[in-house]
């Protein structure tokens, strides 16, 4: 079983994280797509995020006739800041021997994963599904793709999707002043950011 993981805030979750997940899917083969909405992210400590139960109650609705597509909520349960070595581990011990998992993630965070904690590990462990980003150009992506493939052996599947610039940012401050323009977030996202008076000022 081939199971990809796409890790985020997801404060809200937007068309672009959608379009990455089923580019995943198509190009890498994929059986499931896992979103995992994060508890704290290292690099963003200090930063505050909506509640979990809401984002995770976003991302099933976005995904909504998504058969391919799921959630969990490994990090939001564990509570603390979240690694995603101990994430994908634990993930892992759910499904069965010998299925494969790819950390999915936009080529800004790839050019930054040697960072990350015990990246050494997770390069040696798991496979990477990295997705175009704007601001990261093509060469520069691909000889890093070459060097961690060469220095830990890891295995990287570049997406060929279309770069679709969002921001969670920029739609949560679009949603406080009720100018979200159309066709950024699912239509069932939004509905229930307004029921739920989510980002209001």
């Amino acid at each position: 079983m081939r199971i990809g993981v796409l890790g985020g805030s997801f404060d809200p979750v937007h068309n672009g994280h959608l379009a990455i997940a089923r580019a995943a899917i198509a190009e890498a083969g994929l059986d499931l797509l896992l979103f995992m909405p994060v508890y704290i992210q290292p690099f963003k400590m200090g930063a505050q995020a909506s509640d979990g139960a809401h984002r995770l109650a976003m991302l099933k609705l976005a995904i909504e006739g998504e058969p391919a597509m799921g959630t969990t909520d490994i990090e939001l349960s564990a509570k603390g800041v979240s690694y995603t070595i101990n994430s994908l581990r634990a993930i892992k011990e759910q499904y069965p021997k010998g299925s494969v998992l790819s950390f999915v993630l936009g080529s800004d965070m790839f050019m930054m994963l040697e960072k990350w904690y015990k990246s050494k590990e997770l390069l040696k462990e798991f496979s990477f599904i990295v997705a175009s980003r704007p601001g990261c150009g093509d060469e520069l992506l691909e000889r890093h793709i070459e060097t961690l493939g060469e220095r830990y052996g890891a295995s990287i599947t570049r997406l060929s999707n279309e770069h679709v610039d969002l921001s969670s940012t920029e739609i949560r401050e679009a949603l406080k002043r009720d100018m979200l323009p159309e066709g950024q977030i699912p239509a069932a996202v939004e509905k229930y950011i307004y029921e739920n008076g989510i980002y209001r000022q």
